[in-house]
């Protein structure tokens, strides 16, 4: 998340500079709220992020925005960008990615800004760049740091490998998936938990809320045939281009949407599969998993089922006994807590 000391450190760089001069379209990547950016007054801004709820926000404010960046250099709307911002975040695999792409994109002899928090891994961004191209300015402020660098004339040969970690690879379980998505480079153990109970038991109309890059639904369709549709629903376009390739089915759809904003119109639905997420960037976010119970119950039928597993120490249980009274914890382990209820 852009925090007040991020945006501290924003204000400083416009103060040194850093964001004057600037005619021409600017390309910003990486940034989770696009709010910084109307408090640098920026005008002609394009935001590219794979979030539904970031791209939402951003277009509420009158940005540009963009997703598919497997279409980058296809779009001419990237065509006059003389400056990019890129914010540092938590999969270093992404991260380069995005500074691999800021140097594509940037006319020549352009601005590029890289900026972020200390906990996210700005110090390694900064030392892998700078070890490329020297840096004009760099201000450290705010546990972070931000820094200016001018697009060089002739990119480094390290960015054709930093461009490649954004493509959909397969991790260490065999499956594909994209940087900064939940659990990039491995089955958490969570999911592995909870598939155990329910592989083989599903049938019917079937939905994966939180999909990810599609393990429990991989899960689901190899393990039971009864299955006649399943559908999966993630807010990362993404994650949910790597689900496509992890759950190639005839059986299944998918839906880029944002559960706490969207409208899901679905109902009647058989089972829920879920592992809900709780955090926002590194912010604990209860309420995101509420949100995704609370949709469960709306869109099961009666007698429909509820697959869940969620970390041991998150308050949910009281919203479980509320919506779903009818209901079983059918494991508990030092870390999770898995359970089964029936919409009564």
């Amino acid at each position: 998340m852009v925090t007040i000391l991020g945006i501290k450190r924003l204000l400083e760089a416009k103060r040194n500079g850093f964001f004057s001069n600037i005619s021409r379209r600017i390309l910003v990547l990486g940034c989770p709220q696009p709010e910084a950016l109307k408090i640098l007054k920026l005008n002609d801004v394009l935001v590219c992020h794979p979030e539904k709820s970031v791209i939402q926000k951003a277009q509420e404010l009158n940005f540009q925005t963009l997703v598919d960046f497997e279409r980058c250099n296809k779009i001419g709307v990237l065509r006059s960008i003389r400056t990019t911002i890129v914010w540092v975040t938590k999969s270093r695999r992404e991260t380069l990615f995005n500074i691999a792409l800021a140097f594509l994109i940037t006319k020549k002899t352009g601005k590029i800004i890289l900026t972020g928090e200390k906990k996210d891994g700005i110090e390694y961004a900064m030392k892998k760049l700078s070890a490329m191209i020297e840096p004009v300015s760099v201000i450290s402020k705010s546990h972070g740091k931000i820094g200016l660098f001018q697009r060089p004339r002739y990119l480094p040969k390290a960015l054709r490998s930093w461009k490649k970690k954004g493509e959909l690879q397969k991790n260490a379980s065999g499956f594909f998936s994209a940087p900064g998505t939940f659990s990039e480079t491995s089955i958490d153990k969570g999911s592995r938990l909870l598939v155990s109970h329910y592989s083989g038991k599903l049938h019917g109309n079937v939905i994966d809320l939180g999909a990810g890059w599609g393990y429990l639904s991989s899960e689901a369709i190899k393990n039971s045939p009864s299955i006649r549709l399943l559908t999966l629903i993630d807010s990362n376009l993404s994650a949910l281009n790597s689900a496509r390739l992890n759950v190639a089915s005839s059986k299944t759809r998918f839906f880029w949407l944002d559960l706490k904003t969207d409208v899901l119109t679905l109902k009647n639905l058989d089972h829920v599969i879920m592992n809900p997420p709780f955090h926002i960037g590194r912010k604990v976010d209860f309420g995101l998993g509420l949100t995704f119970l609370g949709t469960a119950k709306k869109i099961l039928r009666k007698g429909g089922i509820l697959w869940m597993v969620f970390n041991r120490e998150l308050p949910y249980e009281k919203s479980i006994v509320s919506l779903f009274p009818n209901y079983d914890l059918l494991n508990e382990t030092k870390n999770y807590k898995v359970i089964r209820a029936k919409k009564t």
